[in-house]
């Protein structure tokens, strides 16, 4: 089992809290740290105390401040255990993708939703409940029915689709997976923000649930 720590800074990241506290069977959320969302743009290590990580198998950071994740990629490079960090794209120190420093991996993911897969274990137990969406979807006279979430989002996005397509004509459950993606989505806006890729992931993975 993984033990999770959540680390969040504004009131968005209660969605994630809920999700993990809803649906977290093999992953459960441990301890929450929460931070002052009014920080300085810049920030050296003695300005902040970063929690106990001991006992944590995987470290979800929603600081949205570069430094903060700096110094938890620092801290935990040390570790004498495996452990997974993952951050959104938004205010991370490194690129997008995977980055290995001895016993810690570090992921930076562009947008949330999807967390690609990786030859790590903790990652693999956590991706098998909070991965890329996944999704079982019945229909009856090309209406669906009844949508299950074989594999939830982190910010509870899947279940939120889920939830608001029964009763929506298969025809139109594309777009409208879409649309409801990116009203519960908390990644970035504008015309090239992650938010219209998230909607994208949701949308596509409605599409292969309708196709299998």
């Amino acid at each position: 089992m993984n033990r999770i720590l959540l680390i969040i800074r504004s009131v968005s990241s209660a969605k994630v809290k809920e999700a993990l506290e809803r649906f977290g069977r093999t992953n459960r959320l441990h301890r929450v740290w929460e931070i002052s969302g009014d920080l300085p743009p810049l920030m050296d290590e003695e300005d902040i105390s970063l929690p106990e990580m001991n006992d944590i198998d995987v470290i979800l950071s929603y600081t949205l401040h570069p430094d903060i994740n700096y110094f938890l990629v620092e801290q935990l490079k040390s570790s004498s255990t495996e452990k997974v960090l993952l951050m959104p794209h938004d205010h991370a120190p490194l690129p997008p993708g995977y980055h290995v420093y001895g016993n810690l991996l570090v992921g930076v993911l562009n947008p949330c939703c999807i967390i690609p897969p990786f030859k790590n274990s903790i990652l693999s137990e956590f991706r098998k409940e909070f991965g890329t969406p996944a999704f079982h979807i019945e229909v009856k006279d090309r209406v669906i029915t009844d949508i299950t979430v074989i594999t939830h989002t982190r910010c509870g996005a899947a279940n939120f689709v889920a939830e608001h397509l029964v009763g929506i004509p298969v025809d139109e459950s594309y777009t409208k997976a879409g649309l409801l993606t990116q009203y519960h989505c908390q990644s970035s806006g504008g015309p090239s923000g992650s938010i219209h890729t998230a909607g994208k992931i949701h949308a596509e993975a409605v599409k292969k649930a309708l196709s299998e």
